[in-house]
């Protein structure tokens, strides 16, 4: 019997919600309402599904999310117009291929990346987890090489990494953590391969014929090019560019050199007209700084056809002339001041000519670099030397990233933060504040307004007064005052929790209020009903009474204030979090306020999804609020 009341009971309930649903659709904003909100709960339940206790701890640590470009946007931007390199993360378990040659066993994992754009990647690299082979009771450790055939033909070796355990403890059936980086990346071999493929030469007509110099010269041209790889192109991304111009051209500028030629006719002149007894030494002098003062004229008197070993062997005469002018200077017992010019200048001397043979002082390389466009093929070859009995496949983890110009389907934030990821994850989290707190706000103000509407008197009176006390508290210096020492005094890994409960706990005690007035003066209405009096009269208990005619009449009221009270607290603690009062859970508001602590308004995409979804959210329900108010009040159904 009890359990044929309860379906009765359970039928009527379900009926009840199926007219109600009815009702709603049948409106336009109803329509609209329920397909947004069909689409937030099941976003919520997707996340919820899929959500993992390490992501609300981990979400905004930069390692989490060290495979994302930072602040890149969605990759949909390049059917706008724009031009961005993808992003790529390929993540193996399984080798691509084997190979057992003897002893040597290499497991090989391929990707090909392709670049179709002018805009270059950010960064290349490759990080896995290796096992050490177990043979004869000892481990094998693996020797890594990543190749990259580039769409030019070029192959390059980009690394060889010989793994080391050191502090890893490696063991039979351990794991060794690799990550290749820019320090350890072979751009020496990039450098020789551009100079190779490209022909980059200097020609002969500025280097000269000099092979020593000819060497020097090429040695500054790859100092050149190694020192524009590592500053504009991180080393790793000369891997996506080829030369585009190169030019080399020889320093024309006499300056110095007239300077030395000054210097040269000085001394020279001092010498003359000093006393020495050994004339002999003193002419043995003049005449080698005139063969150095002869090199040093003949450079600025051919400055505009001379060639770099021309330059530079005329330099090294004058030099070696200026050497012996000083070693016999102090022979023949030249003045200590004149024996010291000589010195200072045969030692500058030299340091130009050293200079200008190890730094592009002389000779002057310019080279730029534009993006080769195509398919890089990546292989990872992970090699283990002296395996008897090698297993056919590999358990490691192998991860080759190409962090592009754009990223996933709403872009990234600051620390590579995925968007989409913390939008998705944040929707159960933003609907369950906005639930729970309208939720029991407005029931505890159902319940309060009917209680003090049907009773009266001074529990009328004591009621009232504390809504009015309530009313004039202002709630967001509560809420900041509150949200401020729930920071500072929640600790733990529930500290995120405790926050949001706290700031629930203040929306509710400040949100109940205005919903129990009006549903006191419904009450005060209902309950001068003659059916209210019949009630009385047949001896049903004022708690019969409130549940079973006061209630369901008060309840779509009670509804549609719940659907508009919801956007209510979402947009509270997105505000909260703006304000700095995060508690660290992924949120909408936690983007917005994570934008403007970065002063990052000119990111659109960080910006505008957290935007847009509190604001669907609000219209959501705003517009639900509507359709439930057209059911509650007749009337609203001709306006």
């Amino acid at each position: 019997m009890a359990t044929g009341k309860s379906n009765s009971r359970m039928s009527k309930i379900f009926g009840s919600i199926k007219t109600a649903f009815k009702e709603i659709w049948r409106q336009t904003p109803g329509k609209a309402a329920l397909i947004l909100l069909l689409v937030l709960v099941s976003m919520a339940v997707v996340a919820v599904v899929t959500i993992t206790p390490e992501f609300l701890v981990k979400w905004e640590s930069a390692t989490y999310w060290e495979d994302n470009p930072v602040v890149v946007p969605p990759c949909w931007v390049n059917t706008l117009g724009f031009k961005t390199s993808k992003t790529t993360q390929v993540y193996f378990t399984q080798p691509s291929s084997t190979d057992v040659n003897g002893s040597i066993v290499k497991y090989t994992y391929t990707h090909t990346y392709v670049l179709d754009v002018n805009d270059l990647p950010k960064d290349l690299y490759v990080k896995g987890e290796m096992p050490p082979l177990c043979e004869n009771g000892g481990f094998k450790i693996p020797v890594i090489m990543i190749t990259v055939e580039r769409p030019d033909g070029i192959i390059i070796h980009a690394w060889n990494v010989a793994v080391q355990p050191g502090s890893q403890n490696a063991t039979c059936g351990s794991k060794l953590t690799v990550k290749t980086s820019k320090e350890t990346f072979n751009l020496a071999e990039v450098i020789n391969y551009l100079v190779e493929k490209y022909n980059i030469t200097i020609p002969q007509e500025i280097v000269g014929t000099n092979e020593t110099y000819v060497q020097s010269a090429m040695s500054i041209l790859r100092t050149a090019i190694r020192t524009e790889l590592e500053n504009k192109y991180m080393s790793t991304l000369s891997l996506f560019v080829k030369p585009a111009n190169y030019r080399i051209t020889l320093s024309r500028d006499t300056k110095i050199l007239e300077g030395y030629k000054n210097q040269i006719t000085g001394l020279k002149n001092r010498i003359m007209n000093v006393e020495i007894d050994n004339q002999v030494f003193k002419d043995r002098i003049i005449q080698s700084l005139d063969r150095a003062l002869n090199n040093i004229s003949w450079i600025i008197n051919n400055i505009n056809t001379v060639t770099y070993s021309d330059y530079l062997t005329a330099m090294s005469y004058a030099s070696a002339e200026i050497e012996n002018a000083n070693k016999l200077g102090l022979a023949a017992g030249l003045p200590e001041d004149i024996r010291s010019e000589l010195q200072i200048l045969s030692s500058g001397i030299k340091k130009f000519i050293e200079s200008a043979t190890s730094t592009p002082s002389l000779i002057i390389p310019e080279i730029t670099f534009e993006t080769l466009q195509g398919s890089y093929r990546v292989e990872v070859a992970v090699t283990y030397y002296g395996i008897s009995n090698p297993p056919q496949s590999l358990d490691a983890n192998v991860g080759i990233i190409v962090k592009g110009g754009c990223h996933g389907i709403l872009g990234t934030a600051d620390k590579g933060i995925d968007i989409a990821t913390v939008v998705l994850y944040g929707t159960p989290i933003a609907l369950s504040i906005g639930f729970v707190t309208a939720v029991t706000s407005v029931f505890i103000g159902v319940i309060v307004g009917i209680i003090s509407g049907y009773y009266g008197g001074l529990i009328d009176e004591i009621i009232q007064r504390i809504v009015d006390v309530i009313g004039n508290i202002p709630t967001l210096p509560i809420l900041i005052i509150v949200g401020s020492v729930a920071q500072k005094t929640f600790t733990g890994e529930a500290k995120s929790l405790y926050i949001i409960l706290t700031y629930i706990g203040v929306l509710v005690i400040f949100g109940w209020g205005s919903v129990s007035i009006t549903v006191r003066a419904m009450t005060l209405s209902i309950k001068e009903e003659p059916y209210i009096e019949a009630a009385k009269a047949l001896g049903a208990s004022n708690t019969r009474i409130i549940f079973k005619h006061i209630f369901p009449q008060v309840l779509m009221y009670a509804a549609a204030v719940l659907v508009f009270n919801v956007p209510g607290a979402i947009l509270t603690e997105a505000g909260l979090s703006v304000l700095g009062l995060r508690h660290g859970w992924p949120t909408w508001g936690s983007l917005l306020a994570s934008a403007r602590a970065e002063n990052r308004f000119d990111v659109w995409w960080w910006i505008l999804p957290p935007g847009i979804m509190i604001s669907l959210t609000s219209l959501t329900f705003v517009l639900l609020g509507l359709a439930i108010e057209r059911i509650v009040e007749p009337r609203l159904r001709t306006l």
